[in-house]
C-alpha cells in the first residue's frame, strides 16, 4: 500500500516539475524577449515546491526501505543457516560424523578437534561456495560442534552416542546442550574477520558471549540498537531433532532436548 502511495506522489511531483520546466522554456521568440521577473519567479517557486515535496517523500521512504532491507537480509540469513545444517546432515550420512570447524576463511575442516570445537563453517570441505556460509550482511557464520560428533566411524555409532554430545551450552533457548550450532552475528560485531579475530562492536552480554570462543552461547530477544543491542541469530540442534529434521533414521533413538534457535 505505501509503495503505491509513494509512486502516485512521485508521479504528481514529476508532473509539477515538467509543468514548471515548460513554463520557463516554451515561449515564442517574441515572448522570450518580453520575459519578466514575475514569470521567472513563479517558475522558480513551483520548482522549489516540487523539490521540497520530493525531499519529504524520500525522507519518509528511506526508513521503510531500510526496514524492508533488514527483513530481507534476515530472511536470507535464516535460509542459509538452514541450508548449511542440511549439508552438515548429508555429511553425517556420507561419512558417519560431522566435520570439525575450519580455522580460517579457506574453509578447510581441521583434521581433528576436541571438546567444544568452534570456528568457521568448513565450506570448502563441504563443497559449498563462500557466499553460502555468510549471513545477509556478508559476515561469516560461527560453527560450533561437540567434537565427539566428529569422531565416530559410521552413522550407527554416531546415533548410539549422540545423547552424550553435550559439550556445548546454549543459554536462553532449547536445546540447552546442542550438539551442533550456527551463529549469524548480523550487522553488529562478533563475526569472524578475514585477517583473524572477531569484528569489534558486540554490544550486549549475549553478543559478547557468542563471540568469545568458549563452549557457552546465549540468545535473548532481538534488540535493534542501544547498549543492550542483540542481533545474533542462532540455529542449534540436539538429538533426536537433528537427524529427524533432516530425514535421517537412527536405529538407536537418542534422548535429546530438541531444537532451538
Amino acid at each position: 500500500m505505501w509503495i503505491k502511495t509513494v509512486q502516485d506522489a512521485l508521479l504528481s511531483t514529476t508532473s509539477r516539475l515538467k509543468i514548471a520546466y515548460a513554463r520557463g522554456h516554451d515561449l515564442s521568440s517574441r515572448n522570450r524577449l518580453r520575459r519578466v521577473n514575475i514569470e521567472d519567479g513563479f517558475v522558480l517557486v513551483e520548482i522549489a515546491v516540487a523539490v521540497f515535496v520530493l525531499a519529504l517523500l524520500l525522507g519518509s521512504l528511506l526508513p521503510l526501505l531500510r526496514a524492508e532491507t533488514t527483513a530481507a537480509r534476515g530472511a536470507a540469513t535464516d535460509r542459509r543457516m538452514a541450508a548449511v545444517m542440511a549439508v552438515l546432515a548429508a555429511e553425517l550420512v556420507r561419512n558417519g560424523h560431522l566435520p570439525c570447524p575450519a580455522s580460517g576463511m579457506d574453509g578447510v575442516a581441521e583434521i581433528a578437534c576436541n571438546g567444544a570445537a568452534i570456528g568457521w563453517v568448513p565450506a570448502a570441505s563441504l563443497g559449498l561456495p563462500t557466499a553460502a556460509v555468510l549471513d545477509g550482511w556478508s559476515r561469516p557464520f560461527t560453527y560450533a560442534v561437540d567434537a565427539r560428533a566428529t569422531q565416530t566411524a559410521d552413522l550407527a555409532e554416531w546415533c548410539g552416542r549422540a545423547d552424550g554430545f553435550d559439550a556445548l551450552t546454549l543459554d536462553g533457548a532449547t536445546p540447552h546442550h546442542p550438539l551442533v550450532l550456527l551463529v549469524a552475528h548480523g550487522p553488529g560485531g562478533g563475526a569472524w574477520l578475514a585477517e583473524g579475530g572477531r569484528a569489534p562492536g558486540a554490544a550486549s552480554g549475549a553478543e559478547m558471549e557468542n563471540a568469545d570462543d568458549d563452549a557457552i552461547f546465549a540468545t535473548v530477544p532481538i534488540v535493534a540498537s542501544g547498549p543492550d543491542r542483540f542481533d545474533d541469530r542462532i540455529l542449534a540442534y540436539a538429538e533426536p531433532a537433528f537427524t529427524s529434521m533432516h530425514g535421517i533414521h537412527c536405529a538407536v533413538a537418542a534422548a535429546g532436548s530438541g531444537q532451538g534457535g
